[in-house]
Parts: structure tokens; C-alpha cells; sequence
């Protein structure tokens, strides 16, 4: 048996990305470095932003296992994209993709 060993998913394009048994790791201050700044984050602070992190990552802690692997792929790999990963952008993801 392998825990915390990366999987693969192929996906249509032929790549090949890792997915993890874990829920990712990701820097909650860079994710909320510039919350506030030129339109990110709109009415919301840093310490809101850093309290919305640390919950959806005891969430996708929890329930990480429920999801599809293809799925926590795609929504990892999709946080990564322009900009600092955020769990929040990752957890709505992974809902998101539930309700289909």
C-alpha cells in the first residue's frame, strides 16, 4: 500500500500530473499578500482572507479523500494559475465539481 505516494492521471492531452493522497500545501500569507491592492480582494483584509485559508484547508484536510482524484487534480493544478494557490480556490473547485 502507498500513502502520501503521487498518483498519476492522464488526461486528454497526454499529460501526465501528479495527485496526491494529501491535500496540497500552499503559503496562506503569499495567498493573501495582496488582498485589498488594486481590486484584489474587494472589501475584504488580510486577516479575513488568512481565516477563510486556514478553513478551507481543515475542510479539504477532512474531506479530501471524497473527491475524485481526477477531480483533485484538475482543482489543484487550476489554483496554481496566475497567481499564489489558494485552498479556497481549490475547495470551490472541488464542490463545484461534485454538483455536475
Amino acid at each position: 500500500m502507498l500513502t502520501a505516494a503521487l498518483l498519476s492521471l492522464s488526461i486528454s492531452t497526454g499529460l501526465v500530473l501528479p495527485v496526491s493522497d494529501n491535500p496540497p500545501r500552499f503559503d496562506i500569507a503569499s495567498s493573501c499578500r495582496h488582498v485589498g491592492e488594486s481590486g484584489m480582494g474587494v472589501g475584504r483584509t488580510a486577516d479575513a482572507c488568512r481565516d477563510d485559508e486556514r478553513k478551507a484547508q481543515a475542510t479539504l484536510q477532512q474531506q479530501w479523500r471524497r473527491y475524485p482524484a481526477a477531480s483533485r487534480g484538475t482543482c489543484v493544478e487550476g489554483a496554481r494559475l496566475g497567481g499564489p494557490p489558494s485552498y479556497v480556490q481549490v475547495l470551490t473547485c472541488l464542490e463545484m465539481a461534485a454538483r455536475k
